[in-house]
C-alpha cells in the first residue's frame, strides 16, 4: 500500500470527493462492480432511474432500472471497459429523462483498478447531449431551434442551409461535428424521441403517430423507430403501459 493509498483508507467515504457531482446538477454520476451492480450515484443520476436517493441504487442492475434496448448497449460498453483496461470516452447513446423518456447523452466510462492492478470496476458520466453542446452563440444551434419548431413538417436540408447561410456540406459538417450525425439524421431522431411521448401518454394508432410527427408512411416510421431504439413502436407502447417486456 503506498502512501497515498493509506491516506485515502482514513478517509470517512461521506466525505469522498465524488460528493461534488451533487453540486453538478447536469451531471449524472455512477459507480459500478465488476458484475455490473451500482454501487452508488448522485442524486441527479437516483432520479433519472427513478429512485428517490442514491441509497436505493446500491446493488441494482441496468435491467432492473431501464428498458432492455438500453441495457444491451450498456453491457456491451461496460464489458469493454472491463475486458481492456481502458476508459470510453464520449459514447452517444440514449439515456432516460426523469419522465422515463429516451433522450439522447454522451456517455464518459472509466475503469477503477485495485491495488494488484485488475478492473474492479467502472465509474461515468452522464450528460445530456444537446444541452451540454448547446450554445446560443453558435449558428447551428438556431438551426436546431428551427428544426425543433417544425419538424412534424417536410424539411428540406438544403432550404435549411441556405436560410442559416451554410452551404449544404458546411451544415453537414457543423452537425457531424457537434452531434455526431447528419442533419437529415437528427430530424429523423428528433421525430422519433416525440413519438415515444405520443406513444406513451396517448391512444392514437400508431399510424396516426406516425405522420402526426413528420414520418413520410407507417413503414417508414416502424424501420426508423426499431433501428434507433431496437423495439417496435407497438412493443414500446406496450412496455410503457406495462402490459409486457421487451
Amino acid at each position: 500500500m503506498t502512501d497515498l493509498d493509506a491516506w485515502l483508507s482514513q478517509l470517512d467515504p461521506r466525505h469522498s470527493a465524488a460528493r461534488i457531482f451533487e453540486f453538478m446538477p447536469s451531471v449524472l454520476y455512477f459507480v459500478k462492480d465488476r458484475s455490473g451492480r451500482i454501487l452508488t450515484g448522485n442524486q441527479a443520476f437516483a432520479e433519472r432511474c427513478g429512485c428517490a436517493s442514491a441509497k436505493e441504487l446500491y446493488g441494482r442492475r441496468d435491467d432492473s432500472l431501464f428498458p432492455r434496448y438500453m441495457v444491451e448497449k450498456f453491457r456491451r460498453d461496460d464489458a469493454t471497459v472491463f475486458r481492456t483496461g481502458a476508459p470510453l470516452h464520449g459514447l452517444i447513446e440514449l439515456f432516460p429523462t426523469r419522465e422515463g423518456l429516451p433522450e439522447w447523452c454522451v456517455t464518459h466510462k472509466v475503469p477503477l483498478f485495485d491495488l494488484t492492478g485488475e478492473v474492479v470496476g467502472l465509474c461515468g458520466i452522464v450528460q445530456s447531449y444537446e444541452r451540454m453542446s448547446d450554445h446560443p452563440e453558435q449558428p447551428v444551434f438556431k438551426v436546431v431551434e428551427h428544426i425543433r419548431a417544425h419538424y412534424a413538417e417536410r424539411l428540406s436540408i438544403p432550404d435549411i442551409a441556405r436560410q442559416f447561410g451554410f452551404s449544404q456540406r458546411q451544415l453537414e459538417r457543423r452537425f457531424a461535428d457537434t452531434f455526431g450525425a447528419s442533419p437529415r439524421e437528427y430530424i429523423i431522431r428528433l421525430r422519433t424521441l416525440v413519438a415515444c411521448e405520443h406513444l406513451r401518454s396517448g391512444n392514437a394508432p400508431v399510424s396516426e403517430v406516425a405522420l402526426e410527427c413528420g414520418f413520410y408512411d407507417h413503414s417508414s416510421f416502424i424501420r426508423h423507430f426499431k433501428r434507433i431504439l431496437g423495439v417496435t413502436p407497438l412493443a414500446y407502447r406496450k412496455h410503457q403501459s406495462g402490459q409486457a417486456g421487451y
